[in-house]
């Protein structure tokens, strides 16, 4: 009896300045367990030597491809979207995203390859455990019951847990070369999650960590832990950065299902008018998963801060 091939999967990891967390965590991506992987890597013109260090490793490994440089794209978004246009990935049954300074367990990959397979999912993604330099952890919990809206309003958690079947990272390039508001959103996970929803794809959400989120001052969003990282989240809220990426998701949701409801909810988010905003709250209500962003959000669209 022949033995069962492991599932091919390409993981597309964004750089910039990241040569002192690179080691350990592409060490945690090449030693995963049950799988055959192909690591691609976009390097953001780091001034560091990552680039460097990423090329000396490839020239001893096959299973790392670093992409040719191009010019600065200054935003890990950007870096992601460059990947998803420029790696081919139809050889491939499986697409994972990584950053540069986490630590996957070693059965990442290959248990989230299970529950994409029992659940006949286009994706997966899960809550991680966050650490900080001096030693603390904070489980970061995504896992709340998705709603009905939630992803007009958020991601279905760190980009850095997805796990993509080729067919909606297909889409998601489609999106990326044809539409122009795909383009503009900044957040890549929030993008690919909204993608998924729109084609009413199963897309599942782990409660078992499947990472160490490593937290330093460098993170481009980090763990969404204390008073100074809700203080920052509010401030995006109020000076209408948030709106503005919700309305580019409409877009592109209403662009993929033009169903009355996204239409209605694309009329209502571009309008300011005071019965629109008021109407707005019956989509903020099935909107984030966690109870107290939602009521967050309520309270900012009843105040006029969103």
């Amino acid at each position: 009896m022949m033995a069962k091939e492991n599932p091919k999967i390409a993981v597309l990891m964004a750089t910039y300045n990241g040569s002192k967390w690179l080691a350990v965590q592409i060490d945690s991506i090449l030693q995963q367990i049950g799988v055959d992987l192909r690591l691609f890597v976009s390097d953001d013109n780091s001034t560091d030597g990552t680039l460097e260090y990423l090329k000396r490793l490839a020239v001893s490994d096959s299973r790392l491809v670093v992409l040719p440089k191009t010019e600065r794209m200054a935003s890990a978004g950007k870096n992601f979207y460059r990947l998803i246009r420029d790696v081919d990935v139809s050889g491939f049954d499986y697409v994972a995203f990584a950053d540069q300074d986490d630590i996957w367990n070693t059965d990442k990959l290959s248990s989230h390859v299970d529950l994409i397979r029992a659940n006949d999912a286009e994706a997966v993604s899960s809550n991680v455990m966050a650490f900080w330099p001096d030693g603390r952890q904070k489980l970061i919990f995504k896992s709340q019951p998705q709603r009905g809206y939630d992803f007009l309003f958020e991601s279905a958690g760190p980009g850095c847990t997805f796990l993509m079947t080729p067919w909606l990272v297909g889409r998601v390039k489609h999106q990326l070369i044809t539409n122009e508001a795909a383009q503009e959103v900044t957040m890549h996970d929030w993008l690919v999650y909204a993608i998924c929803r729109a084609y009413d794809k199963c897309w599942i959400v782990d409660p078992t960590p499947s990472i160490q989120y490593r937290q330093h001052q460098n993170n481009v969003i980090g763990a969404n832990a204390g008073l100074k990282a809700a203080l920052a989240r509010l401030k995006k809220i109020n000076n209408s950065w948030y709106r503005h990426e919700v309305a580019l998701i409409s877009r592109i949701v209403a662009s993929i299902n033009p169903g009355v409801r996204f239409l209605k909810f694309q009329k209502i988010i571009q309008s300011n008018s005071i019965l629109d905003q008021f109407r707005l709250i019956a989509f903020v209500l099935e909107g984030r998963r966690k109870l107290s962003d939602r009521l967050v959000l309520i309270l900012s669209v009843l105040l006029f801060i969103f």
